[in-house]
């Protein structure tokens, strides 16, 4: 594999034109330039320059290998300065505010990982409704996937951004299902102690489903309902029954095997994560660095 280094001594050699300038340029000796330039012939397996005493020629197949090497040299250089400029709007703080259940389990994971690797950026998160209160408070951007409680003109005051959609999982701990068996289709729910979480935007015991084209609704009902999301979740994980809940807050404890997925590819959700920013010419930095976490934590 040609060495980047290399390539970028290759070309300074042909810009220069002798070894000696391009070492004295790149504060390397002579015979260390030559190292690289054998190293990039032996690797390429061909001839880039033939030398003289006081000249250097570039060879047909050099030639053609320094246009490329000095395409991707600009190239690199390119994505170093926008790395280093993104990098740079990563100070300050950002100020993150987001509906509970998603605040918990999907935006407080993503700013954290923010957090470690951007150390010169204060993140704060707040967690609650939205009101027309939460944007006087400065806040960079607002995420969740509920309407807002307030009218037309607040919503005129941000922009709106789809982050993705929320699938949902009905799922059990092994313990559960071991003791209590196994419901083979959606329909024998009804049979079964199903955990609620209760604010949930429609009917929290009407669990929707699809076959095929068609979509039909469960009516659930149990010995458990919390308003606390992750409440509902520990109850399925101890093997109290069976829950429905948004895959981000579900996907640590179905990597470990603490839950099990039923009804895979039959469940209905129209739900869908979305950032409400104030209106401006373009997202800062930190916001869009915060925002490309969360999607990837939505595609997970």
């Amino acid at each position: 594999m040609e060495n980047l280094e290399d390539m970028a001594v290759f070309a300074r050699v042909v810009a220069r034109g002798t070894f000696t300038a391009a070492g004295r340029e790149l504060h390397k000796t002579t015979s260390a330039i030559s190292k690289h330039i054998a190293r990039l012939e032996t690797a390429l397996a061909t001839k880039l320059l033939n030398r003289s005493t006081h000249h250097l020629v570039l060879t047909e197949a050099g030639a053609r290998f320094h246009d490329h090497c000095v395409r991707i040299l600009a190239e690199l250089e390119e994505a170093r300065a926008a790395v280093s400029a993104a990098s740079d709007g990563m100070r300050g703080v950002l100020r993150v505010h987001s509906s509970p259940g998603i605040g918990q389990s999907l935006v407080a994971p993503a700013a954290i990982a923010i957090g470690k690797r951007f150390r010169d950026l204060n993140v704060e998160l707040t967690v609650g409704d939205f009101t027309t209160t939460i944007l006087r408070r400065g806040m960079d951007v607002l995420i969740g996937s509920r309407p807002f409680t307030a009218g037309e003109e607040f919503y005129s005051s941000l922009m709106a951004q789809d982050l993705g959609p929320a699938p949902y999982v009905v799922c059990a701990s092994p313990d559960y299902l071991a003791r209590e068996g196994t419901p083979a289709e959606p329909e024998d729910l009804a049979k079964h102690n199903c955990l609620v979480h209760a604010t949930q935007k429609q009917d929290p015991h009407a669990w929707q489903f699809a076959r095929g084209n068609s979509r039909f609704v469960v009516r659930v009902n149990g010995n458990f309902r919390s308003s606390l999301e992750h409440a509902v979740l520990l109850a399925a994980v101890e093997g109290l029954g069976i829950t429905r809940l948004p895959l981000y807050s579900l996907s640590g404890e179905l990597a470990r095997g603490s839950l099990v997925p039923l009804f895979a590819g039959l469940i209905q959700s129209d739900r869908t994560i979305k950032a409400f920013t104030p209106r401006s010419e373009s997202l800062p930095a930190k916001v869009k660095v915060l925002l490309a976490e969360v999607e990837a934590r939505l595609g997970s």
